[in-house]
């Protein structure tokens, strides 16, 4: 093969993972807004997530907001520290945190959901098991959210808390190549 052609090839299958996972810009400030108490999230998505809270509780499920909109000095926070309390290495902390820089809550659109009645599931696969993870499943979609790690994931750890806004054009660019067949 040609070099010129093997160069393009590897061009073409280089998505600019890290530790398996995509690069995200940082949403700016003047795009969040405060849903909760110390829960921020991207203004495009802040009216269909609190629809999907309260059509939720029409059907007796309670959906929490766990976390949202984290700069990318506290993911930096989050995975060096937890990376050194825990004694892991990067690989093995990438497969449950993303490294600073590579995590969808720094884009606003991302959002960790519990159950108000099962917190001990609060950040465990076992939330896959409470009526509000059945009710997300069923009607998420409805309101622009998708699961964004599954169990099918083969770089990041199975997180069915986790849960990312895809209902503006400016979320879908943002996660355009995650959506991608790679």
């Amino acid at each position: 093969m040609p070099l010129n052609n093997l160069k393009s090839q590897v061009e073409r299958n280089h998505d600019a993972r890290i530790l398996g996972h995509l690069p995200y810009n940082e949403a700016p400030k003047e795009k969040l807004v405060l849903i909760e108490p110390n829960i921020e999230v991207h203004m495009d998505m802040r009216d269909s997530l609190l629809k999907m809270r309260e059509e939720a509780k029409k059907d007796g499920i309670y959906l929490i907001f766990l976390s949202g909109y984290r700069s990318i000095n506290l993911q930096k926070d989050i995975f060096y520290s937890l990376k050194s309390i825990r004694n892991q290495e990067a690989a093995e902390r990438a497969r449950v945190s993303a490294p600073p820089g590579y995590s969808e809550h720094s884009t606003g659109f991302a959002i960790d959901i519990g159950d108000a009645n099962q917190r001990e599931t609060d950040f465990e696969p076992d939330f896959e098991n409470t009526d509000a993870f059945r009710w997300l499943i069923k009607n998420a979609a409805k309101f622009h959210f998708k699961l964004s790690f599954n169990k099918d994931n083969k770089y990041i750890d199975y997180e069915p808390w986790h849960w990312r806004y895809e209902g503006s054009i400016e979320a879908l660019k943002v996660f355009e190549s995650s959506n991608r067949k790679l």
